[in-house]
């Protein structure tokens, strides 16, 4: 699906998982025709641990103020989405997406924004992996003893992180704006997939007795 349409697509789809009931159903059926389904999932234990985190927050949400059921479904519709998002992406495609869109000032500096939060979460799992296999190595287990020092870890390899990017760009001299020269063919079409999103998103917002009636 071509950037520029795959964006567009976030945008509509997420606001209208978040805004009504209605419309989250409507997005996760366009998540079961447009996307890869099963595939565009991450692992089986990430997602049955985003999904417990979620049924917990909606259990709080309905013993207190109520909503729980509704806070459950859109929540569910718009992890789908980014799910489906994160699996689509395709490295160094934002900063072509920004310079084609906003222009090689400001489009450029949003695009590498964009990249580098890509790739923290990418380097977040990494980092995730290897200090498990550390806590295994030590034969300890992620626990309530650990999640301190796990949490402790996980911090300070990102801010390590971010300092080497920042060093980085300032030995390449970046100052801000640039251009993209890209290095392979953008994925073409989606545009069904991009109408009927725009259309989900136009759906939420109307009462469903004023689409049937």
């Amino acid at each position: 699906m071509e950037i520029r349409l795959r964006v567009l697509s976030i945008c509509a789809l997420s606001v209208a998982a978040f805004h009504s009931v209605a419309g989250a159903v409507m997005v996760m059926l366009w998540w079961g025709v447009f996307s890869r389904r099963l595939r565009s999932l991450p692992s089986l234990k990430a997602v049955a641990s985003v999904f417990l985190l979620l049924i917990v927050a909606a259990l709080a949400a309905e013993l207190t103020t109520g909503g729980g059921a509704s806070y459950l479904v859109r929540m569910t519709a718009v992890f789908l989405i980014a799910f489906w998002a994160y699996g689509e992406r395709v490295p160094g495609e934002l900063i072509r997406f920004g310079v084609s869109v906003f222009g090689r000032r400001a489009g450029f500096d949003l695009g590498l924004a964009g990249e580098m939060g890509m790739e923290a979460l990418d380097s977040l799992r990494d980092d995730i992996a290897q200090i498990r296999a550390a806590l295994r190595l030590k034969g300890k287990r992620l626990g309530p003893g650990t999640i301190a020092g796990f949490g402790i870890s996980v911090i300070h390899a990102h801010i390590r992180h971010s300092d080497e990017r920042a060093a980085l760009l300032a030995i390449r001299g970046y100052l801000g704006g640039g251009t993209a020269c890209p290095d392979r063919e953008d994925g073409k079409g989606g545009a069904m997939a991009a109408i009927l999103a725009v259309f989900i998103v136009i759906l939420s917002f109307v009462p469903l007795g004023d689409v049937f009636i």
